[in-house]
């Protein structure tokens, strides 16, 4: 028995079997890259957090000590034994804090003004060259330009010579003539290109930027140092009679429980001691010319290590002590923290 079916089923469309078409296999690619994309950016959001989580850890130890530390403190200020020798410390502290700052803002200073000077120097030599190189230039110039107006004239000439030649015997004449001409044209372009060229490479000397400042030479650095380490032998020699100097030293390198220094009025004593010595050496009145006496001295002895280094050699260093103070290298002792100031 025939099966009759409805008409529209012939105009249904089955999806075709076999081989995807160009669009779906496009589809198909580009969900996977993706995919992949997707993939490497959560792998990075992931190691992101991961070193996000260590940091944290990282600063909650770091806070779990300071706590500690603070807690330590408050229990040593509070013991009526031993709060006088905290205090002592954290004034010898403040004390190598401001012989450090002192030389922060004097090198800072000097080095400003070292720059400044190299930098003028700088400008002056890049303007004397430009001017000599003007002066070469100008002359070429008005070199060419005189020969452009020479070879000018001689197209004149010869332009009017033509014109007056007239009548067919002149024939010849005229046709040597326009074969002169036509080679004068040709010299005239010479003449006005070169011209040209001379122009613009004035214009371009003309234009010149400046120069861009390289920073400070070797020797100016080596300069800056040498009375960054002036002023650190002043310094130091101002607190050594005191035993300050070596005491800072010791209270910067040491922790505030292991600080003794003797009794109460001895304690008292010494944070009197200290405030005369930070106002000393925020003071500045006549330190100017110790410390180019000290620079100059160190100067004509001191060695490097290399023609590039900027920092001397401590052995050639002269004692930063004088008087009776015992002497002390700043350089070897780090005294101030001072080769933390020095330019490299």
């Amino acid at each position: 028995m025939a099966v009759i079916l409805p008409e529209k089923w012939s105009q249904l469309k089955l999806p075709a079997i076999g081989k995807p078409d160009g669009q779906e296999e496009q589809r198909l690619l580009k969900l996977f890259w993706n995919r992949a994309e997707l993939k490497k950016e959560l792998q990075a959001l992931d190691d992101q957090l991961h070193n996000l989580r260590n940091k944290l850890k990282q600063q909650e130890n770091a806070n779990g000590r300071l706590q500690q530390q603070l807690e330590q403190l408050e229990v040593l200020l509070g013991n009526p034994e031993r709060g006088h020798d905290a205090l002592v410390h954290f004034g010898l502290k403040s004390l190598w804090r401001a012989c450090r700052e002192q030389l922060e803002t004097f090198a800072a200073d000097l080095k400003r003004q070292k720059q400044d000077r190299e930098r003028k120097q700088q400008l002056e030599e890049f303007q004397q060259d430009r001017n000599e190189r003007l002066k070469v230039a100008d002359e070429r110039l008005r070199q060419a330009q005189a020969v452009a107006d020479a070879e000018r004239e001689r197209l004149r000439q010869r332009d009017e010579r033509m014109a007056k030649l007239k009548g067919f015997w002149n024939y010849f004449r005229r046709r040597q003539l326009a074969a002169e001409i036509l080679a004068q044209r040709e010299r005239c372009v010479v003449a006005e290109r070169q011209l040209a060229d001379m122009r613009e490479s004035h214009r371009t000397i003309e234009k010149e930027p400046w120069p861009a400042f390289p920073g400070l030479t070797i020797e100016g650095r080596r300069i800056v140092n040498l009375a960054v380490i002036a002023y650190a032998q002043i310094l130091y020699a101002r607190l050594a009679a005191s035993g300050l100097a070596m005491d800072s030293r010791l209270a910067n390198n040491r922790s505030v429980e292991s600080a003794k220094h003797g009794s109460l009025e001895s304690c008292l004593n010494r944070l009197k001691e200290l405030v005369a010595a930070i106002a000393q050496v925020k003071s500045l009145d006549g330190i100017g010319p110790e410390i180019k006496k000290r620079t100059d001295k160190m100067g004509s002895g001191a060695t490097w290590r290399s023609q590039n280094e900027t920092v001397p050699q401590p052995a050639s260093l002269p004692p930063a002590g004088s008087g009776g103070v015992p002497d002390a290298n700043v350089l070897v002792d780090d005294y101030w923290d001072v080769y933390k100031v020095l330019l490299r």
